[in-house]
C-alpha cells in the first residue's frame, strides 16, 4: 500500500516502521464519567484520607466545571480539584496523579493549569494543604510559586493528620 505524503513523495505504508513516541497527553476540564478515574487515583494516593466516592459527587456538582484531568488514550492519570469561593480565594482540594505516572511532568502542568483557570475566573490566591514531611509535594509547590501563609494544624484532618495552608498569591487581585 502505498500513501502520498503532503511533500508529494510517497511511503511505502506496508513496510514503513512508523516511530512512536510516548503518548501526548491531554489537559481538560472534569466530566461527570471521570469520577471512577477520579476515585480510584484518590485512593491509590490517599488511601484511607482520600474522598469517598459520594462525596466526590457532591462536590463536582458544586465545583466540577473548575476540575481539571490529565489523560492519555482516554485513561485519566491525573486530576486537581479547584473550588472557587465568592471571596476570590480558590482551595486545591485535591492534587494527585497516579503512581505509575509520577516524575512526567502531569502534576506540576496540572498545577500550572489550575493556577491559569484561577487568574482567568479573577481569584485573588490559590491555596493548597499539604502534609509537612510531604517533600515532594512541597518542593513542587514552592517551585511554581506558592508560599507558606504561617498556618499550620497538627489536626487538620484529625489525629496524627498535620497540615500546612500554602498561598499562591495571583497579580490580578
Amino acid at each position: 500500500m502505498t500513501r502520498v505524503t503532503a511533500q508529494g513523495s510517497t511511503l511505502d505504508i506496508a513496510t514503513t516502521k512508523i516511530a512512536t513516541t510516548s503518548p501526548t497527553p491531554v489537559y481538560r476540564i472534569a466530566a461527570l464519567s471521570d469520577l471512577d478515574g477520579v476515585a480510584a487515583i484518590e485512593t491509590e494516593r490517599f488511601g484511607d484520607q482520600s474522598y469517598p466516592y459520594f462525596a466526590l459527587r457532591q462536590l463536582f456538582d458544586l465545583h466540577g466545571a473548575n476540575w481539571l484531568i490529565v489523560e492519555v488514550d482516554g485513561v485519566v492519570l491525573g486530576h486537581v480539584l479547584v473550588a472557587l469561593l465568592p471571596d476570590r480565594r480558590a482551595w486545591l482540594l485535591s492534587l494527585a496523579v497516579t503512581q505509575e505516572s509520577c516524575g512526567r511532568g502531569y502534576g506540576s502542568t496540572l498545577l500550572t493549569e489550575a493556577i491559569k483557570l484561577c487568574r482567568k475566573q479573577k481569584m485573588r490566591s490559590v491555596l493548597i494543604t499539604v502534609r509537612p514531611t510531604n517533600q515532594s509535594a512541597y518542593n513542587l509547590y514552592r517551585r511554581i510559586g506558592f508560599q507558606w501563609t504561617g498556618h499550620h494544624e497538627e489536626r487538620y484532618f484529625g489525629a496524627g493528620e498535620p497540615r500546612d495552608v500554602l498561598e499562591y498569591k495571583l497579580s490580578n487581585a
